[in-house]
């Protein structure tokens, strides 16, 4: 099956049980509830917070028998324009603390240019329809989000990353892209399923190359930068290890932690298979220590594949890379050498089109509103809902180059984002570039 055909299938194939399109009666009126619920939170006062510069905590004097002072490494990027406390404190102290308006922008910088309807939904999976839980899940995502600084990472840009994390700590941003460009980490695919790739080659990974902060940013960076990819009924992304040449240097729990609790706590449903590609004997060891931090859901996603055949099983060999195939003379868009780009910067946007994707939002959310105190009907509202989530989609493609910094993804040509469409390009053998723009 051509890579092209796999994405076809995929995107005419009908909406699962549970997802935009088809729930149920009890569904819909849980998705109802879960806005109803966002709408009111996003109304709340909460506490101003004015961040101040964070300052080295001079070192005390002592004699010879003072207990030893412990420095905890802080961050420089993560958490430093939000009071610490909106991710201490247990969710139901720290939620009514943070400003409303500033939820809401972070909730609608996580759509980004999805179905808001199939974001709420996956939370809602995530939780077996359990609403209080769903929203619990959600609302802490969004702390998250405004602590971890998501909204800035996808406005600066790689470059733009690269600039602040030199301001706050010299050649830590370089890191940063020394890290983004080492071919450990890249986007690419399709697999089977039609979702995009992102190829991990482990064995290029050593964990003191970079400090803890650098490997959450990038990966962050890399998670939020493929998410242009989605498009419906595609919402899961693929993740291939591919662990040739790895060693117990490569190993790092720190990354490993921080990966599975973001798609676990902060991305739930967007895994849809993680293929662990030629695991030597020595890694049997690692998984034991691996598997005890599992979700069981996101665990019956994790396949073995011990060679290229059994791989060829989730991913036709035109999508897989030359390192994996063995064909040296095959190059990936990622490989393709570019100018550095522009770094993206801080602030709101003051473009029309921006002022547009603002004016969709508040349409959206007055639409749904209404449609959240409508009697829920079998198959319901479904031309409906989709026409209004078309037009938030296209709002926001028109303005995602004011909202998102360069990127060497864009620059490459795996997405290309001109005049309010939107083109995925995998580069793969027999792809044909696909207009996603109306995919929703």
């Amino acid at each position: 099956m051509s890579p092209t055909a796999s994405t076809n299938t995929a995107a005419t194939t009908e909406p699962l049980p549970g997802h935009v399109g088809n729930l149920t009666v009890k569904e819909q009126d849980m998705l109802k509830q879960l806005w109803t619920r966002l709408f009111d939170l996003f109304k709340q006062k909460g506490t101003e917070y004015k961040p101040v510069k964070q300052e080295e905590a001079p070192a005390k004097k002592g004699g010879w028998f003072s207990k030893k002072e412990t420095t905890q490494q802080k961050d420089v990027f993560i958490g430093t324009t939000t009071d610490p406390t909106w991710l201490t404190l247990p969710l139901e102290k720290a939620l009514p603390l943070i400003p409303g308006p500033q939820l809401a922008k972070t909730f609608w910088g996580m759509v980004a240019t999805d179905n808001p309807d199939a974001v709420c939904l996956r939370f809602l999976r995530a939780r077996k329809w359990d609403l209080d839980a769903a929203y619990n899940m959600l609302t802490n995502t969004l702390r998250w989000r405004l602590v971890h600084r998501l909204d800035d990472i996808v406005a600066l840009g790689e470059n733009g990353i690269r600039d602040e994390l030199n301001k706050a700590k010299p050649e830590m941003g370089d890191c940063f892209i020394t890290q983004l460009n080492s071919g450990k980490a890249y986007l690419g695919g399709p697999d089977k399923a039609g979702r995009g790739i992102c190829f991990i080659n482990v064995n290029l990974h050593h964990k003191e190359d970079q400090p803890v902060e650098v490997i959450k940013l990038l990966t962050m960076y890399v998670m939020e930068t493929s998410r242009v990819v989605v498009h419906q009924p595609v919402e899961a992304a693929c993740i291939v290890f591919n662990m040739d040449g790895f060693t117990l240097k490569n190993m790092d729990f720190d990354f490993v932690k921080f990966l599975v609790t973001c798609f676990e706590a902060y991305y739930p449903e967007t895994l849809g298979s993680c293929l662990i590609h030629r695991a030597p004997w020595v890694f049997s060891t690692v998984w034991n220590l691996i598997t005890p931090l599992l979700d069981p859901v996101v665990a019956t996603k994790i396949h073995f594949t011990k060679d290229y055949n059994e791989l060829q099983n989730f991913v036709d060999s035109a999508s897989l890379p030359g390192n994996i195939t063995g064909d040296k003379d095959k190059k990936t868009l990622d490989e393709k050498k570019i100018d550095p780009v522009p770094a993206g910067k801080l602030g709101t946007p003051t473009t029309a089109a921006y002022q547009e994707y603002q004016n969709m939002i508040k349409e959206y959310q007055i639409e749904t509103l209404e449609w959240t105190k409508a009697k829920s009907v079998e198959g319901g509202e479904v031309a409906a809902r989709h026409e209004l989530a078309r037009q938030y989609r296209m709002a926001r493609f028109a303005a995602e180059l004011d909202i998102r910094g360069p990127t060497s993804y864009q620059a490459k040509g795996l997405v290309t984002i001109k005049d309010g469409r939107v083109l995925l390009n995998y580069g793969s053998e027999g792809w044909t570039p696909l207009d996603i723009t109306e995919s929703v």
